[in-house]
């Protein structure tokens, strides 16, 4: 077989483990969601076990999105025009649909409608909830983080060619200076959107360093699914009591390495992440979270703190148990499927959610509507849709080709 293959597929083996992870926060945000917009719907949904979910799922997300567009970008470099067009042909398509899809139920629902520049705003990626430029809609509240992650991109676009890693540095440390904007009242809205975007870019940007320096560091199964487990913890910490907390984040996404190192599924070298470095974190993050006093209450908290030792019981038991290869094999059957369809259900949930939400009073019809419609309407997204738009893309290519 030829190293080319060889390498194909140890990319498609490690991004299964990646897309199992990316298809299992989707539906995590999907059921946060699915309990927020309940009949009747509210503007100030009441705290329960799932708070903030979606938010932390937004940061694996990012994490995600930087590791995997390393690991495509060093398996297939492209040039920049390349990564921008793959890039909005794979977000853009589904992208305008989700839009479209919640200013129809705005219409539907006889809301308030957006201003033109409103709406324009939205459909060019540059909408936050903050509203520092333009806001969200408030049918489609979600695609607040595809501002980031284009912005993102194109951030990226700059680094590619040579010196890529000496870029990278220096893309880091501009969003380190950035972080103190971010917690000052000395800029103006519009400056705000900017350091909001370079502030969360250091999120992403570990997630690019996890694979770029995958070598250097390394650790066993259980001490990443332990550290793994904290992640609800430190971003329930809220060290500077903020809703959207950088720095909160990017000690998140530092935990949340050894995990995302170890789905790699590569040789263990370099510097060991050893289980006495990471049990006191686990027992001081604990009482920290305790003694926190905020909205979060006791049962949460109590649940948080034993969802590390959980998770790494049950890996225990799975290993005594002998399943370990039974329950891999199933995690990449699953990830191929729950990751393929992650950015459709992500995109497209959340209109489909509030119209039904909106319009349907017993909570059990809704939960059943909401499962069937949103499941076709993903099916038809990324099974119909976007392989049309990559084939007319390609022949599109293809004319300027021979016309050239």
């Amino acid at each position: 077989m030829p190293a080319s293959e060889n390498l194909n597929q140890n990319n498609q083996k490690k991004q299964l483990y990646l897309e199992f992870i990316r298809g299992t926060v989707a539906i995590l945000v999907f059921i946060a969601h699915t309990i927020e917009l309940l009949p009747p719907i509210s503007d100030n949904p009441t705290h329960f076990m799932i708070e903030n979910i979606g938010t932390d799922s937004v940061m694996i997300f990012f994490l995600l999105s930087g590791c995997v567009i390393n690991i495509s970008q060093t398996a297939r470099p492209k040039s920049m025009s390349q990564f921008f067009v793959n890039r909005v042909i794979r977000l853009y398509p589904q992208f305008f649909i989700g839009i479209c899809s919640a200013f129809i139920v705005i219409l539907l629902l006889g809301m308030p409608r957006p201003s033109l520049p409103t709406l324009a705003g939205n459909f060019l990626m540059i909408s936050t909830i903050q509203g520092y430029i333009v806001t969200c809609l408030r049918t489609i509240l979600p695609v607040w983080t595809l501002t980031f992650e284009m912005a993102f991109y194109l951030i990226f676009i700059l680094c590619i060619g040579g010196n890529t890693r000496k870029k990278m540095w220096w893309w880091l440390l501009i969003a380190l200076v950035a972080l103190p904007f971010f917690y000052s009242n000395i800029i103006t809205d519009f400056q705000r959107q900017f350091i909001f975007i370079l502030s969360f870019s250091t999120i992403w940007i570990i997630g690019y360093m996890i694979y770029e320096f995958r070598r250097y560091y390394y650790a066993n199964a259980y001490v990443s699914i332990l550290t793994f487990g904290m992640l609800p913890i430190i971003s329930r910490l809220h060290l500077f009591n903020l809703p959207y907390d950088p720095i909160n984040y990017i000690v998140f996404a530092l935990f949340a390495a050894p995990f995302f190192r170890l789905c790699l599924r590569e040789k263990a070298e370099g510097f060991r992440i050893r289980m006495i470095y990471v049990l006191p974190l686990y027992v001081g993050l604990t009482i920290l979270l305790f003694l926190k006093h905020d909205e979060t209450k006791f049962f949460s908290r109590v649940a948080y703190s034993a969802l590390p030792a959980v998770l790494v019981t049950g890996y225990f038991l799975i290993k005594r148990l002998g399943l370990q290869e039974w329950f891999a094999e199933r995690v990449q059957r699953v990830g191929a499927i729950t990751g393929k369809y992650s950015y459709s259900l992500y995109i497209i949930h959340y209109p489909i959610l509030y119209y039904l939400g909106s319009i349907i009073q017993d909570t059990k019809i809704y939960i059943v509507a909401s499962l069937l419609t949103v499941a076709g309407v993903c099916y038809f997204l990324e099974s119909v849709l976007q392989p049309a738009v990559v084939a007319w893309t390609k022949r599109l290519r293809g004319r300027r080709k021979e016309f050239a």
